[in-house]
C-alpha cells in the first residue's frame, strides 16, 4: 500500500472514531456487536476472520462440538464488536468517565505495593475484553515517568498520533516494538521502572523461541525471558474483561505470577506465561480476540489451518476426527 493510500485511510478511520466517540456507549458498542455478529451469518466462505475464530476455537478445546463452536464464535464475534468500538470512547471521552466504568479491580492492593518496591514491575497483558482501559488506568495508578507500555506503532501516521496522544493521557509513556523500543524497556527495567507488555501476540522475529500454548508450540516473545531473568522484576498478568454489566461493569485482574518470577530458564518462564495467559483466557473464552492468527507459525514452519480453513471446517462438520486433520494438541505436528 502506498504512502498516500495509508494515509488516506488513516483519515478515513480518524473520521469514523472521532463520529462514534461522539455517540452515546451503548449504542456504539451496540452497533459494533451487530455489524460483527452479521459477520456469522454469510457463507463461511465470505467470512474469513468468523473462519479463523472457529478454526481455533476448535483447534484449543478438544472436547468442543462444532455447534459449541459456532455459539462461542458468534458471541465472540460479538464482543470484538463492541471492543473495537468501545475504543472510540476509551481515547476521546474524558479518563474520568472511562475508569468510572472500572467496577472491580482484582489484586490491585499486590500491584500497587509492588510499584512501590525497589523491584521493577513486568505486566503482561493479552487481547481480551476491553483491554484498552488497561493503559488508562496504569498511568492513573503509578509514577508516569517510570510507566512504560509497548506497543504496535500503527502504518496510518495520523491514527498513530491519535492512539499515542490518547494512551499517554495519564502519564504513561508509550514506545514501540522495535529495537528503539526494547532498548527503552531495557533502561526502565534497570531503573525500577514499570513495563507493560501485551504478551499473546506472534512476535515479529521468526528466531523466537516456541514454547506451548494451548497445547501447541508456537513462537513466543524472548524478550519477555530476558526481562524476567536479567532484572527478576514483580510479574503480573493483566486482563480487562466485561462482567454482566457489559461495557459499564468492567473487571481489571492484576495475578501476582510467581511461578514466571522464580522460573529458572527460557523455556521454563515463557512456558508459565503462556499457561497464564490460558488460564486468563479459559475464564473468559468468549471475549478473547480468536480472530489472531496467533498459531499460524509451529517450529517446524507454517501450519495450514487458516489457508485450509473451509475444506477443514467441512470435514469436521462430516464427524472426521480432529486428530487427523492436525487440530488437536497430541496431533501437532
Amino acid at each position: 500500500m502506498s504512502t498516500m493510500s495509508k494515509s488516506y485511510k488513516g483519515h478515513r478511520l480518524w473520521l469514523v472514531v472521532r463520529f462514534l466517540a461522539w455517540l452515546p456507549l451503548p449504542l456504539v458498542t451496540a452497533f459494533g456487536a451487530l455489524v460483527a455478529s452479521l459477520i456469522t451469518l454469510v457463507p463461511l466462505r465470505y467470512a474469513s476472520a468468523y473462519r479463523v475464530v472457529l478454526i481455533n476455537l476448535l483447534a484449543t478445546h478438544p472436547d468442543m462440538s462444532l455447534a459449541e463452536a459456532r455459539r462461542i464464535g458468534r458471541k465472540s464475534m460479538a464482543e470484538l464488536g463492541r471492543t473495537l468500538t468501545e475504543f472510540s470512547h476509551v481515547w476521546h471521552r474524558p479518563v474520568a468517565q472511562t475508569l468510572g466504568r472500572v467496577t472491580r479491580i482484582h489484586g490491585e492492593q499486590a500491584f500497587l505495593e509492588a510499584t512501590a518496591s525497589e523491584r521493577p514491575v513486568l505486566l503482561l497483558s493479552l487481547h481480551q475484553g476491553s483491554w484498552e482501559i488497561s493503559n488508562l488506568y496504569l498511568g492513573d495508578k503509578t509514577d508516569p515517568e517510570k510507566t512504560l507500555i509497548m506497543y504496535q506503532p500503527h502504518p496510518a501516521t495520523l491514527m498513530d498520533a491519535m492512539v499515542k496522544a490518547a494512551r499517554e493521557r495519564t502519564g504513561s509513556v508509550l514506545i514501540p516494538t522495535n529495537s528503539q523500543g526494547v532498548k527503552k524497556a531495557l533502561a526502565a527495567m534497570k531503573a525500577g521502572g514499570t513495563l507493560g507488555i501485551l504478551s499473546d501476540h506472534n512476535p515479529g522475529n521468526r528466531s523466537n523461541p516456541c514454547v506451548p500454548f494451548f497445547g501447541y508450540d508456537v513462537p513466543t516473545p524472548a524478550l519477555i525471558d530476558k526481562l524476567v531473568q536479567r532484572y527478576r522484576p514483580h510479574v503480573f498478568i493483566v486482563s480487562c474483561q466485561r462482567g454482566e454489566g457489559g461495557v459499564k461493569d468492567i473487571h481489571i485482574h492484576f495475578e501476582h505470577s510467581p511461578d514466571i518470577e522464580q522460573a529458572s530458564d527460557c523455556t521454563a518462564i515463557l512456558t508459565e506465561m503462556n499457561a497464564a495467559l490460558q488460564r486468563c483466557i479459559d475464564r473468559n473464552v468468549a471475549q478473547y480476540q480468536w480472530t489472531y492468527k496467533r498459531f499460524k507459525w509451529s517450529p517446524q514452519g507454517r501450519r495450514n489451518w487458516y489457508r485450509e480453513s473451509m475444506p477443514l471446517l467441512r470435514q469436521i462438520e462430516q464427524g472426521v476426527d480432529r486428530k487427523t486433520l492436525g487440530l488437536h494438541p497430541d496431533a501437532d505436528m
